[in-house]
Formats: structure tokens, sequence, C-alpha cells
């Protein structure tokens, strides 16, 4: 059960264990008077009993911990490290299970996620953004300050950048220098410099500032580079690679000064394993830590990852085998022509920024389960989902559909709550969001 990692330190765990739930809260259902998330398993409640209203999402903890093991088994056989980026679910009860299977740092997007992970204990934090602004650089600065527990990261792209960090950590009293990861982009994309001049531009002026800036290494995003046809997308991320590592040499050993290794960063969810190849094959002048950044191999997904999976398969890396571990649940309220049912989940439950949810299974109290292989959502609202079906399909009014989602990273913010259940869809436990 969760109760066993869900303690980053004994805050985290009080945190989220105290937490009240009562009816006001989405997934809970109506009247029921407030309780700790701690004491969730004793209500014996049940999905395929109803005993929780829908929509609601489910985490299946089988799956989770299946994934959450076999990634640190593959990292572990490929020598690897992981800063998962906790955006994706902004749970502390999950930051805690990564980072018990080993995660070396949590990765954020943002400052505000950034004080959510100190908020619960995290210790190493990697800030997978440019560091800008008077407030977030204060804050950065003070918990720098506060001890010396706290290990930052951030990305530089730009000599400008470089100097506006070093000058509002000047202003703020900064007592250690801040740890930077060079940015290398590419055409089009966001962040990162396009060239190996702008690279050289930053790294001079990181030693204009060596008493408040200190470069650790190299990092990069693939996971934004797209083409029409997979191939083709994994040519250009083979090439983005190529760039990353001519970075790398214009590195030498006094651009970094104290450091014992040197970072190579990059591996969204979807190219991990070519990032490891070709970081793996390099030589460096200090020992290399290569540490990847995938946040959605811990609950996958039953559309897009689950494409990538397959294409990672199709480049020879059949490992790390994972598990959509997420199902949105509805209901079937309405059949008002032949082939379509209107389900009774929408926008405000499910990601839709990528594929829609994708029908998985029909339950019915008294016909048990069906597979769903041909049924179809083509459309979302706010509150209701289009799902086309063929003709004979047994579904009915009040039938229970789950749905498996497509990128993790937008379903975890529309849920407060998250009700863990086992394969007999028993809730055993529960997570807590923080978006």
């Amino acid at each position: 059960m969760l109760g066993q990692m869900s303690s980053i330190a004994k805050s985290a765990a009080q945190s989220a264990g105290e937490f009240q739930l009562d009816h006001t809260v989405k997934g809970i259902p109506g009247g029921t008077k407030p309780f700790p998330l701690s004491r969730i398993a004793e209500r014996n409640w049940n999905v395929l009993r109803e005993d929780l209203p829908f929509p609601l999402m489910v985490l299946k903890h089988t799956a989770l911990l299946h994934n959450v093991r076999a990634m640190k088994d593959f990292l572990e056989g490929h020598r690897l490290s992981i800063a998962p980026h906790a955006k994706t679910h902004m749970s502390p009860q999950l930051i805690q299970l990564q980072l018990s299977h080993g995660a070396w740092a949590i990765t954020a997007g943002t400052v505000n996620q950034v004080q959510v992970f100190r908020q619960f204990g995290v210790s190493r934090i990697v800030l997978a953004n440019q560091l800008v602004g008077r407030q977030n650089v204060r804050y950065v600065v003070e918990e720098i300050n506060r001890g010396s527990d706290f290990d930052f990261y951030c990305l530089v792209d730009s000599a400008e950048g470089v100097r506006h960090l070093g000058l509002l950590a000047r202003e703020f009293g900064l007592l250690r220098p801040i740890k930077v990861l060079l940015e290398g982009g590419y055409f089009g994309g966001r962040t990162g410099c396009r060239t190996l001049g702008e690279a050289r531009q930053v790294i001079a002026a990181i030693k204009e500032v060596p008493h408040l800036v200190h470069l650790a290494g190299v990092e990069g995003f693939e996971g934004s580079i797209s083409a029409n046809d997979p191939t083709e997308a994994a040519a250009r991320v083979s090439n983005y690679l190529g760039f990353l590592k001519d970075l790398l040499a214009e590195l030498r050993p006094e651009d970094l000064p104290g450091a014992t290794e040197i970072i190579l960063s990059a591996g969204g969810s979807g190219y991990f394993d070519m990032v490891a190849k070709s970081f793996q094959a390099l030589d460096t002048f200090l020992p290399k830590r290569i540490v990847l950044r995938s946040g959605c191999y811990l609950t996958h997904d039953s559309h897009m990852y689950r494409e990538y999976q397959e294409q990672r398969a199709s480049r020879g890396w059949r490992e790390p085998q994972l598990k959509a571990a997420l199902e949105v649940w509805s209901y079937v309220q309405s059949i008002p022509e032949e082939g379509l049912a209107i389900l009774t989940m929408g926008k405000r439950d499910c990601p839709y920024d990528y594929f829609l949810p994708v029908p998985l299974k029909r339950y019915r109290a008294d016909r048990g389960e069906l597979i769903l292989s041909d049924c179809k959502i083509t459309r979302l609202n706010d509150q209701h989902a289009y799902m086309s079906f063929p003709k004979g399909a047994d579904l009915q009014f009040g039938d229970m559909i789950a749905s498996g989602i497509s990128h993790p990273c937008t379903a975890f913010d529309k849920w407060r709550f998250i009700p863990v259940v086992n394969d007999q869809y028993d809730v055993i436990d529960g997570l807590l969001t923080y978006f």
C-alpha cells in the first residue's frame, strides 16, 4: 500500500495522511463527513460496486509498482541516473516512491513546483528551466542559504540570463554558488543555445561570476521534437543529441570549478533510449552522470507513450516494458442515436491535449466485464464524451466505462484526490496532488 512510501519527510507523511477528505473533494461520495486520508482503506470502498461517484480517475497499484521497479532495473542495468519530472503528478507520495526506488533527484518545471517539493523535504532538485525574476531568484537563494543539504540546479542559455541570475543572487546575499547546466536547443524549438558561438558566450558569462554561478554540465530536451513519420522524428532527435555532444566538447576542466563529475541530462519519456545510447558512448574529462528526466514512465498511458514504447522496441530497446496505470471511469448516460453513446466525463476529467481517451472496457453488475476494442471516443465537451460503437455492441444506459488516458502530464492536474485501487478495484489508498 502507498502508506509504506508516503513519507519524503515526516511533514510529508503528516500532511498527506492528515488531509481531510469530505464530499467537497471531487471523487468523494456526497454526504461523506470529513475523515483523514490515512484511513481511506477503512471505508472498504470498491469502484465496481459504485461506492464512489463517477467520473473518477483511479491509479492501479499493481501497474504503478511494476513501472517503478521496471524503470529502476533499467537504470541500474544501463548505469543511468534519473531525476523524474514530477510536474507530471505533483504528488508527494509518488515523489517518495520514485526516490525510494533510486531517483537521484526530482525535476521541477517552475519555481512554484520547487516550493512544493521543498515543503515535502526533497533535497536535490533540477529546475529544468531558466531561473528568472526577483521573487523566484530570492526564494531559491534563501533555500540555498538555509543549509548545505539543498542541492539545486537550473538551466542557462544566454549571457543575459547568467548576468540576471548573478545580479539578483548577489543582491539577495547568496552564500553558495548556484549550479547551472548549459542548455542546448534547436532551431524552431523551445529554449536553449542554437549555436556553439552562443554557448561560448554563456560559458564566458559564467566565468564572470565565479562566486555566484558554477557550471555543472550540459542539458537538453528532445521530447518536443516531432515529425509526421516516427523514423524522421528519431533522425531529428539523433541530430539534436549530436549538437548536445558538440556543446560538451566546448567545455574544459576549468569551466567546472570544484566539480567531481559532469552532468549530462536529457531524456523525456519518449526517446530516453536514444539519449542513453548517445551519452554512454562519450569520453569525458570528469566522471559523467547521465541523468534522464522521464516523468510519465510512472503511470505510462494507453496511447501516446504506448506508441513511444513500441517505437523504442523497433529500435532494439525492449525494456522497460511499462503498463498503463491510470483509468477514468464514467457512465453511459445516453444513447441518443444508433452508434453513439454519451459518457459522463469530459475535459474537466481527462487529458485531451494530444489524443482523446481510449475506451478499454465496459462493466455491468449482471454481465461483468466486456473489452471495448471497437469503440472510440471522438469528441469531448466540458462534462461529456462522445463514444462511437459498432452495430450490435452490448451497451446500454448506466453501463460503467473504463477509459485509458493519453499524456499523464495533463491527467493528474484535474484531480486533487486520486484513489489507488488493487486488481479487484478496492480502494486501498489515495493520492493528493498540489497543482
